[in-house]
């Protein structure tokens, strides 16, 4: 048996350790809607409600716009959107105050605590999601002093043009902090983020339902073990227990 024993633990953000994603959905239907609205003088309700948004960057969700958009429209029709400025002049400005009345995953606190001051192991944050989404929330929660700058990871920003499902953001934080894949465990709620982890290779992989929607966690459940996850929990306390039950790879 190998000594691929776990040595960090590499959270996601949105819809794990924060529930931002419905904030972030909301903003996000309406920065699209408005768009349609000065383009084609309607919001375009039936491709905004096609869209496939969790675990998704505004970019890849922009581009899904677009192409429902442009789905039978003539070569010399078609619209191009220009996503970054969508991103920098309408969609940050919205999002950067909502975002700070989202709530923590329930126990989260405690988990870190456990994990760090009981167990002795690293704890990163490896997102989709550049630092402003990120940073403010840590700083209002007083938890800059367990997940600092450096060991805070965002694709967007850190491996520009590989968003997750690509796993250049794990493959990137295992190297900076200094371990195999092996060696780390990874807690996502997407599937995006899952497949992320599984390509990766790491070494646990732990899906996470606690935030979303009631009707939607038997589901979530079965698509993330689909996607990879060894097992999928719905309570974050419950973690320290299945990285204890961890056992390496033969």
């Amino acid at each position: 048996m190998t000594d691929n024993v776990i040595k960090e633990v590499m959270f996601d953000w949105d819809g794990t350790i924060a529930n931002t994603e419905p904030i972030s959905l909301v903003v996000t239907r309406r920065v699209l809607s408005d768009y349609a609205n000065s383009v084609f003088g309607r919001p375009m309700d039936e491709q905004l409600n096609k869209l496939d948004m969790r675990g998704k960057d505004f970019g890849q969700i922009g581009l899904q716009f677009q192409d429902l958009l442009n789905d039978g429209v003539a070569a010399d029709q078609k619209i191009t959107i220009d996503i970054e400025d969508l991103r920098i002049n309408k969609l940050r400005p919205q999002t950067k105050e909502a975002l700070l009345n989202a709530t923590l995953a329930p126990g989260i606190g405690d988990t870190f605590a456990e994990l760090q001051d009981d167990m002795k192991l690293g704890v990163a944050v490896v997102s989709n999601s550049p630092r402003m989404r990120i940073q403010p929330l840590l700083e209002k929660h007083e938890f800059t002093g367990r997940i600092p700058a450096k060991r805070l990871f965002s694709a967007f920003e850190d491996v520009a043009g590989k968003l997750k499902e690509d796993p250049a953001i794990y493959l990137l934080a295992a190297e900076k902090l200094n371990v195999t894949p092996a060696e780390a465990a990874a807690v996502e709620d997407s599937v995006t983020g899952m497949r992320a982890a599984k390509r990766a290779g790491i070494g646990l992989r732990v899906g996470f339902t606690g935030l979303a929607e009631r009707h939607e966690k038997e589901e979530m459940k079965e698509a993330l073990l689909r996607e990879g996850a060894h097992v999928v929990i719905d309570d974050m306390k419950q973690l320290p227990a299945v990285i204890k039950a961890h056992k390496p790879s033969l």
